[in-house]
C-alpha cells in the first residue's frame, strides 16, 4: 500500500510538471563600445584608419606569401591550437554526458551470486543464483538538478569553443609578430654590414693619410674604436635573428632550425595602406576572449542551481527485467523472467547546513567570475585603445625617423667628401657616420614597429574570425 502511493505520488508530480530551482542566466547588458583612438576624427594619425570592413585573413593585406604560409600552418599545426581542441572534445563529452543523465541508464548484466547463509534445521547452505537483464535507473528531474548540470555543461562547452578561437587569434597574431620582428633583425644586421663596410673604407682612409703624414694616430685609432664597436652589436643582433627564426618554428609546431631556408632575409616595407578596422562599436562581441568569459559566466550561475537544487529531494526509480535462476543452464527459460521496480527518495534533511554552506560557496564562485568577466571586458576595451594609440604614433615615429635617416646619410656623404678634400676634420665625419648609422637603425626598428602595430590592432579586436581559415581546427569542434 505505502508503495503504491508512493508510485501515485511521483507519478502526480510528473504530470504536474518539473520544477527547475536557482537563478535563471542572463547575459550582460553589452552597450555599444566607444573607442576614443578609432574615430576618425579624433585619431592621431587618421589617414592610416579607415573605417572599411576588414577581411578575416588579415595578414593578407602585407602581401608576403612568406607569411601567409607561416600563418596558415600554424593554425593547422600549433600546439596550443591541439591542446585547445582537446579542451573542447572533452567539454563536449562532459556536455553529452550530463544530457544522457536526463534519460534513464539501462546497462546489460548477467550476474552470479555465490553464498552461504544459516538455514532453519539445515544447518549453512551454499547457494548460488544467476541473473541476466537489464538493470535500469533513472532519476526524476524534479527540481532541474540534472537541467542545471547539462546547463553549465553546455556553457562550457561553448566557453571552449571561444577559447579555442581566442588561441587561434593569439598564435596567428604571434606569428605575424616575430616574423616582422625577424624581418626587421634581419634589416638592421644588413644596417650593421653596409655600416662595417663604409667603415672599413674610412678606416683605410685614416690609415693611408696617417702614412702620408696628414693624418694622425688619433684619427686611425678613433677609427678603428668606432668598427669595433659596430662590430661587437652584430653577434647580438645575429642571436636575434636566430632566436625569432626558432620561435616561429615551434609556434608552426616543428623544430627549431626547421624554417632556416624559408626564413632567409629578404625585404619587408612598413605598411603603407590604409588599415580597416570596421564597426568597432561590436568590439566586446568580437572578442573571443569576452565571449569565453560570458559563457563561464552562464556555467557559473547554472551550477547555482544545481547547488539549490539539493536542497529539495531527490526521487529515483530502479528496475530489473530479465531472468533469475538459480541453475545456470536453465537461465533464460521462460518460467525464470522476472522484474522488478524500486522507487526511492532520499533527501538531506538532517544535513542542509552542509547543503546551505555548498550554495554559499556556489553563489560566491559565480560572483567570482562575474568580476573576472568585468575585468576581461575592461582588459579588452584598454588592449584596443592601446593598440589604435600606438599604431597612430608609431606611423608618424616612422616619418619623422625616415626624414632622419635621410638628412642623416646626406650629411655622412657630405663630412666624407670635406673630410677628403681636407675642409673638415676626423671628428666630424665620424660624428655624421654615428649618426647615420643610429638612424638607419631606427628605421628599421620603426619599420617593424609599424607591422607589429597592425597585428597588435588585428589581435585587440578579436582577429576578425581568423579561425574560419583553419578548417582542420573548427570542423572538430
Amino acid at each position: 500500500m505505502v508503495m503504491r502511493t508512493l508510485v501515485v505520488g511521483i507519478a502526480v508530480a510528473l504530470l504536474a510538471g518539473c520544477v527547475t530551482v536557482g537563478p535563471d542566466y542572463v547575459a550582460p547588458a553589452e552597450a555599444p563600445t566607444t573607442l576614443e583612438n578609432a574615430s576618425l576624427e579624433r585619431a592621431p594619425n587618421a589617414a592610416f584608419i579607415g573605417g572599411e570592413h576588414p577581411i578575416a585573413t588579415w595578414w593578407g593585406q602585407f602581401d608576403d606569401p612568406v607569411l601567409d604560409q607561416l600563418v596558415r600552418e600554424s593554425l593547422l599545426a600549433n600546439p596550443d591550437l591541439r591542446i585547445a581542441i582537446a579542451r573542447v572534445q572533452e567539454a563536449r563529452a562532459v556536455f553529452s554526458e550530463r544530457r544522457l543523465d536526463l534519460a534513464p541508464h539501462v546497462p546489460v548484466g548477467v550476474e552470479q551470486t555465490r553464498s552461504k547463509q544459516p538455514v532453519e534445521g539445515a544447518g549453512r547452505v551454499l547457494t548460488e543464483t544467476y541473473s541476466a537483464g537489464f538493470d535500469a535507473a533513472w532519476e526524476l528531474d524534479l527540481f532541474g538538478r540534472i537541467r542545471r548540470g547539462a546547463e553549465a555543461a553546455h556553457a562550457d562547452l561553448q566557453a571552449e569553443r571561444n577559447e579555442l578561437a581566442a588561441a587561434q587569434v593569439t598564435v596567428a597574431a604571434e606569428v605575424a609578430r616575430n616574423y616582422f620582428e625577424l624581418r626587421g633583425t634581419q634589416r638592421r644586421l644588413e644596417v650593421a654590414r653596409q655600416t662595417l663596410k663604409n667603415l672599413g673604407e674610412t678606416q683605410r682612409l685614416t690609415e693611408s693619410r696617417f702614412d702620408l703624414g696628414a693624418g694622425s694616430q688619433l684619427e686611425v685609432q678613433s677609427s678603428l674604436a668606432r668598427v669595433r664597436a659596430v662590430e661587437a652589436g652584430v653577434p647580438l643582433l645575429e642571436a636575434s635573428e636566430a632566436q625569432s627564426r626558432y620561435r616561429l618554428a615551434v609556434l608552426l609546431g616543428q623544430r627549431p632550425g626547421a624554417l632556416d631556408t624559408l626564413l632567409s632575409p629578404r625585404e619587408m616595407p612598413a605598411f603603407a595602406k590604409a588599415l580597416p578596422i570596421g564597426d568597432t562599436t561590436q568590439l566586446l562581441r568580437q572578442r573571443p576572449d569576452v565571449r569565453a568569459a560570458e559563457r563561464r559566466l552562464a556555467a557559473a550561475t547554472a551550477r547555482v542551481g544545481v547547488a539549490t537544487a539539493d536542497l529539495f529531494p531527490r526521487v529515483s526509480l530502479r528496475g530489473f527485467v530479465g531472468f533469475l535462476s538459480g541453475d545456470f543452464r536453465g537461465l533464460i527459460d521462460g518460467d525464470n523472467k522476472a522484474w522488478s521496480l524500486t522507487p526511492s527518495v532520499s533527501w538531506a534533511a538532517f544535513d542542509m547546513g552542509s547543503v546551505r554552506a555548498r550554495l554559499r560557496a556556489s553563489e560566491a564562485q559565480a560572483d567570482g567570475v562575474a568580476a573576472q568577466y568585468e575585468k576581461t571586458v575592461l582588459s579588452a576595451l584598454e588592449d584596443t585603445e592601446n593598440a589604435l594609440l600606438s599604431y597612430a604614433k608609431r606611423q608618424t615615429q616612422l616619418k619623422l625617423v625616415l626624414e632622419q635617416s635621410v638628412a642623416a646619410r646626406r650629411a655622412a656623404e657630405l663630412a666624407e667628401v670635406r673630410y677628403r678634400e681636407g675642409s673638415s676634420d676626423f671628428l666630424t665625419l665620424l660624428d655624421a657616420q654615428r649618426s647615420q648609422l643610429a638612424a638607419d637603425d631606427a628605421l628599421a626598428q620603426a619599420e617593424a614597429g609599424v607591422n607589429v602595430g597592425v597585428v597588435t590592432i588585428y589581435k585587440s579586436l578579436g582577429g576578425w574570425g581568423e579561425q574560419d581559415v583553419a578548417p582542420a581546427l573548427a570542423a572538430q569542434p
